[in-house]
């Protein structure tokens, strides 16, 4: 059910109107209340501006809220991929070899992940291959031919 800004106004104004009565009967004075009332209605308005941005969190059998859900955390979800994938191959950017340098920047994220394990940690391709869950000679075939694009890319422009 929805938030009912209207009827949440007159339930908070009818509980004041009665505390109104309360407070004068008991003696205190009217600059005292109107203050009390002034409070109150700051933290009913604050509490209000918040409630719009409430998000109920869908249990699991929850199914017609899974969805909105799921949309507002793709939403509020940041990656930082560019700076996850810079640092993670940043030994790129010391390679001295402009040509071998231009090259290893063509390579997709996954084979410079392959030859980062395998040339620059050490991985034995026997060790890859749990990694990745293929066989070692499938490991072999894929650095060789990472290796083999390396020494044949075409460098236009590169001296």
């Amino acid at each position: 059910m929805s938030y009912n800004s209207g009827n949440a106004r007159r339930i908070f104004y009818t509980k004041w109107n009665k505390l109104r009565e309360e407070y004068r009967a008991a003696g205190m004075e009217e600059d005292a209340i109107q203050k009390l009332y002034e409070y109150d209605l700051a933290v009913f308005n604050n509490d209000r501006a918040h409630h719009r941005y409430d998000v109920e969190i869908p249990t699991a059998d929850d199914s017609e809220n899974q969805s909105d859900y799921v949309e507002y955390e793709r939403a509020t979800t940041v990656t930082d991929t560019y700076h996850e994938t810079k640092t993670r191959f940043a030994w790129v950017g010391e390679i001295k070899n402009e040509r071998l340098q231009a090259g290893l920047e063509k390579l997709s994220d996954e084979e410079l992940q392959l030859i980062t394990l395998y040339f620059y940690e050490e991985y034995s391709t026997v060790e890859l291959s749990k990694v990745y869950g293929i066989t070692h000679q499938n490991i072999s075939k894929r650095i060789i031919k990472i290796t083999n694009f390396l020494k044949n890319f075409d460098f236009q422009g590169a001296e």
